[in-house]
């Protein structure tokens, strides 16, 4: 019996078979914690911080498992090897795609209830002035909302709901570091964007990221992928959907005398009004002036003249909104590289030929990452930057309150008074008002004079080093 114990302990030992090897990835870099599996069998090891690893398996016929999260598993059969090298290679499937969360990562198809992720090739499609517009409807759970309609103007992110204490703006992390918006960035320049809104994504930051996070990589050179240059454009012309309709000249008359009307009073008598009525036009016109004005307005009146549309006269049409961007990215073993350069311009729709409203962004970015010294195995000392130079000039018109709203004013105005004005001869401001009616409120103003004035207070411009 001791034997042929002996002898069984013997064949055993002979059967068994040791296998060295090493696992980097597509960039020659070790890759630890992969885990090595003999097929069919508990039999596994992970790989060391080299990416280094020893496994005795049962035969020549064995198979080696090699997984990895991120990355696609690959079979092995050992045969007569004893040293085996992997290069593993990362798996592309939408399903299996990495999201990095902090400081870890996790599969896509784990946390896609909890985060989103757009490509930057979705956010160049949509051809918005900024990243965030282009969120609107492709991220469920985050609400976006444009400040006011001017060209340029901000957005108001909201996720998970309204946040009752302090400010409900999420944490926005680009490259790495915080920022306070993305607004200048180009769409073309961003590779990704991803939105954490579970807490436990986002708990990594802090209670900065109570609201959420938002994560924007931009565009980088990647290894093994000679020099290319893309070139990204379009142009276009936008043009009011629908407009506020408001009463002509001659519906105006016609309600103010169904409510004389209605009032037990006599309709009013618009030619002695208009013309000889010291309350309409004579306080805005020096000398006869007004009474001679009177007479020109209602003798246009009186030839089927609708009045002004104030609103009319404030729409630009075929307001322009162009943006071109030129990207060059590339590597070698120890550099890789990006830059962008990239214009915009849009022009505003309300009050851009009166005004030259409109927003214009001008932006220059470098990534750059290089291998100062490294060894066989490690990058020892890597260097770079992630610099962005944009500078922004916007022209707005008056969009505050109803006294400083020239939009609202063009709407209320009577039709009465014509446009145009004697810039040479007449004060503006005071040929700015335009007093309605005996009963009705007199001091509204010629918007398209207020809003030709307002214009030289209502800029900005500025430049951002990030």
């Amino acid at each position: 019996m001791v034997l042929i114990f002996c002898l069984l302990i013997g064949l055993t030992s002979y059967a068994q078979q040791s296998v060295n090897g090493v696992v980097n990835d597509t960039n020659n870099e070790p890759v630890p914690g992969l885990t090595v599996m003999e097929k069919g069998t508990q039999n596994g090891v992970i790989t060391d911080m080299d990416g280094r690893f020893t496994i005795e398996v049962e035969d020549q016929s064995s198979i080696l498992v090699f997984s990895f999260v991120g990355m696609r598993t690959q079979e092995i059969e050992v045969g007569t090897q004893t040293q085996i090298s992997v290069v593993m290679l990362d798996y592309l499937s939408d399903l299996d795609e990495v999201v990095v969360i902090g400081y870890g990562v996790q599969r896509k198809a784990l946390v896609t209830g909890a985060n989103v992720n757009v490509s930057g090739e979705k956010i160049a499609e949509l051809n918005t002035t900024t990243a965030m517009e282009a969120l609107q409807g492709i991220a469920p759970g985050v609400q976006i909302t444009r400040n006011n309609g001017s060209p340029g103007a901000g957005t108001k992110v909201t996720i998970r709901g309204m946040g009752t204490i302090g400010d409900a703006a999420p944490l926005y992390i680009v490259d790495g570091v915080a920022a306070s918006n993305i607004n200048h960035l180009n769409a073309s320049d961003i590779e990704a964007i991803d939105v954490l809104k579970d807490a436990a994504s986002a708990a990594i930051y802090g209670s900065r990221a109570a609201n959420g996070v938002i994560l924007v990589t931009t565009k980088r050179g990647v290894k093994g992928r000679k020099a290319q240059v893309t070139y990204d454009g379009y142009y276009g012309v936008q043009n009011l959907y629908k407009k506020p309709t408001v009463l002509d000249a001659q519906e105006y008359m016609y309600i103010f005398n169904e409510a004389r009307l209605n009032d037990g009073a006599a309709p009013y008598n618009w030619e002695n009004m208009i013309v000889n009525g010291n309350t309409y036009f004579d306080g805005n016109y020096p000398g006869n002036l007004g009474q001679a004005y009177g007479q020109h307005v209602w003798d246009k009146l009186q030839s089927g003249w609708k009045g002004t549309d104030w609103v009319d006269e404030m729409i630009k049409d075929n307001a322009q909104m162009q943006s071109h961007s030129v990207n060059i990215s590339g590597a070698s073993d120890d550099i890789v590289y990006a830059m962008g350069f990239s214009y915009l311009n849009q022009s505003g729709i309300v009050g851009g030929d009166i005004t030259d409203a409109g927003y214009r962004r001008m932006t220059a970015r470098l990534n750059t990452e290089m291998v100062l010294f490294k060894n066989e195995k490690h990058n020892i000392v890597t260097v770079g930057e992630n610099f962005t130079y944009t500078n922004t000039k916007n022209r707005t018109i008056a969009a505050g309150d109803i006294y400083w709203n020239d939009l609202h004013n063009a709407i209320i105005t009577n039709p009465f008074m014509p446009q145009e004005y004697d810039m040479q001869s007449l004060n503006r401001l005071t040929m700015g008002y335009s007093p309605t009616l005996e009963g009705v409120d007199r001091n509204q103003h010629n918007p398209i004079a207020t809003m030709y004035d307002r214009h030289n207070n209502s800029w900005g411009k500025g430049n951002t080093v990030r």
